[in-house]
């Protein structure tokens, strides 16, 4: 491959969330396809921010000028601000002649796409870039009925080597018959913020039988009015806040989980379906945009926004048809999202790309 592959995104180890996550996917798969790339960190939580931004702004600038015509610089980004900043790297390497890609993930976009003013900000966005990967195709089929011309094409977050191998032990090991169990572990894992659906979750856990408990991972500003709301409910014996979880806690946490259930509006993609998925967990998720593309019908079940009952009477579905679904989701990640599949997808975008066509 004689073109250069210049990654632009948030640091992989300095932050936290979906699109830090999908990027150490995406080297992990350009890694053993042997890959050479390059890696600018345009954001970190740890560093300033206006500093990390110009220091990325020149990182961009002399690799522009370095290589040109046969750079790629892809771009991860993420809301408004971010996008401010890749639109800042985008139009220099433009004008050295460098191929640019945006690669959107996240779920503000449609805001965008909907608000009077933010539609006509958001084509100009756009205008630097070759072509746009969307995550799901909802999420294509929205860009193209807002009027995107470019290229658009569907490249799946991966999941990280650890999950994957956990979708693979999962397959590897016989499967035992399934026991009556004397608890049922539902488990919720988000930023604690409006539209994760976290409090329906509490909700539809008070109209459940005593057996079933939920456990809470994640920080954020909700978290003392999901705390106020177990504690209205009654529910304090049967909640379980756990915070922030560490990746080297988390395999823990879902290997101890039934259920995976988070019925948020606020996601683009949801690598945390997947990984649920991957650990044999059959999901409940929100029946909204792109999640439908996510979680199907193999592998869990979708309930409206702020439907506890429904979500209650989801919950006790897939406890009697466990069995139904087990092994579905582990096979869909090795199907789908594996480092090296998901990259082989985007290395299909960087060839048209230099091809011309």
């Amino acid at each position: 491959m004689n073109h250069k592959v210049i990654i632009v995104g948030t640091h992989t180890t300095e932050t936290r969330g979906g699109i830090s996550t999908a990027l150490a996917g995406y080297q992990d798969g350009l890694n053993q396809l042997e890959v050479e790339y390059i890696r600018v960190n345009s954001h970190s939580d740890i560093r300033g921010r206006l500093s990390t931004w110009i220091i990325a702004w020149w990182q961009v600038l002399l690799l522009a000028m370095r290589y040109r015509s046969r750079a790629i610089f892809w771009f991860h980004c993420g809301p408004w601000f971010s996008m401010l900043r890749k639109v800042s790297f985008a139009i220099p390497a433009r004008l050295f002649g460098c191929k640019t890609i945006a690669h959107m993930h996240s779920p503000t976009l449609h805001s965008y796409i909907e608000h009077k003013h933010g539609k006509y900000l958001l084509k100009l966005f756009f205008a630097p870039f070759n072509c746009v990967i969307a995550l799901t195709p909802w999420w294509k089929a929205r860009l193209v009925s807002f009027g995107i011309k470019k290229p658009i094409d569907v490249c799946a977050n991966p999941v990280s080597e650890d999950v994957l191998s956990v979708a693979n032990k999962a397959l590897s090991v016989p499967g035992c018959a399934s026991e009556k169990a004397e608890k049922i572990v539902i488990l919720s894992m988000a930023r604690l913020i409006e539209g994760k659906g976290v409090e329906h979750v509490i909700d539809a856990l008070a109209l459940l039988p005593e057996c079933y408990q939920l456990n809470i991972a994640g920080e954020g500003p909700l978290k003392q009015q999901l705390i106020d709301r177990v504690t209205l409910l009654k529910l304090q014996n049967r909640v379980t806040f756990l915070g922030w979880v560490e990746a080297s806690q988390k395999q823990n946490l879902l290997n101890s989980a039934d259920i995976f259930c988070l019925p948020s509006k606020y996601d683009s993609f949801g690598v945390v379906f997947i990984e649920a998925m991957a650990f044999n967990l059959p999901v409940i998720a929100c029946d909204w945009g792109p999640i439908s593309d996510v979680v199907t019908s193999d592998v869990g079940m979708l309930a409206p926004y702020g439907e506890s009952t429904t979500i209650a009477t989801q919950i006790e579905q897939l406890v009697k048809r466990r069995e139904d679904y087990s092994l579905n989701g582990p096979k869909r990640i090795i199907a789908n999202y594996s480092s090296s599949i998901c990259c082989h997808k985007v290395m299909q975008v960087f060839d048209r790309l230099m091809s011309g066509h």
